[in-house]
This record gives C-alpha cells, structure tokens and sequence, in this order.
C-alpha cells in the first residue's frame, strides 16, 4: 500500500472542506474517486457547518461518472443516502466504506486500501506548490490554522517529526 498522505490523516483530510481524495483497493486493483464539500449557511457564507456532501466515482461506471452519494454528519457520524440512492446498490456500499474508513482509518489497512489528494489543499481547493504541503494535504496558511487544533497539532507531529510549516 502507498499513501501519498498518512491514513491517519483521512478524517481531518476529509472534513477539511473541499477534498477530493481518491482511494486505490490493491487487492481488487480498483479504485474511486471521492469528492466532499461542506456546507455553509444560507444566511452567512463564512459559518461552515458539521454537513459533508459526498459524491463519488466509481471505476467501471462510464455512465454516471462523478454521483451525490449521500451527506454525512461530523458530529455525530450519521449517514444518509442521496434521494436515487438504493441501500444495497455500490454507491450505498462505498459511501458506508468511507464513513467506517473516516471513523477508523485502519479500516484501510484491514481492506488493502490505500488514499491520495489530488494535488490540491483539500480546506480552501489551491493547488499544493510547497514540497511539504503535497504529502499533508493541506497548504502552508491552512495547515498554521489547522495546527491551532491542540488535538490535530499532536497527531501530526506524531507523523511528520520534521514537516517545516
């Protein structure tokens, strides 16, 4: 398995606002592309609140491409299924993937499943230019804010001893 990002990095990467991670299952040699964005108030755009939209794109669906798969909820790890979305259908089984992989990242590892960014900031969507920022995920002004998260802060010294933000 080759992350471009540490798995343990997969729920902050995810609600970080605009991600748009792909995952790669090494023992099926397939793969789908996830994109998530988080919602905001309709009276003040600057609120950000705890509602994730997720699409996804399968690999081997040449029809529907990127789909809304359904919503998940940061506060309390719910999942609800976009309207044409049936509870057994591949979608519905890769939307439940992910959320187990978001709550535990080892998920990945007990799958064979490995992740990547797509080369952009996945909080404010700019592309990554800095070497250091790439393998974070996060850009070098969003990274110094997510740092002020005590929690985050010692998770990722944890992993990246000699990131220079």
């Amino acid at each position: 398995m080759k992350h471009t990002v540490s798995p343990f990095l997969l729920p902050d990467l995810f609600f970080a606002g605009r991600a748009v991670l792909t995952f790669n299952n090494e023992t099926k040699g397939t793969h789908m592309t996830v994109k998530v964005k988080q919602a905001r108030d309709k009276q003040d755009r600057k609120i950000k609140l705890p509602i994730f939209f997720v699409s996804i794109s399968l690999l081997g669906d040449k029809e529907q491409g990127m789909v809304f798969a359904g919503t998940i909820f940061q506060n309390n790890g719910q999942v609800r299924l976009g309207r044409n979305v049936e509870p057994q259908s591949r979608l519905a089984r890769a939307l439940a993937f992910i959320s187990a992989a978001v709550k535990n990242p080892e998920v990945l590892r007990s799958y064979n499943v490995s992740f990547q960014h797509e080369g952009k900031c996945c909080s404010c969507g700019m592309p990554l230019t800095h070497p250091s920022s790439i393998p974070v995920g996060f850009g070098p002004d969003c990274l110094k804010r997510k740092m002020k998260d005590p929690e985050f802060a010692t998770m990722f010294n944890l992993t990246f001893p000699n990131f220079k933000y």
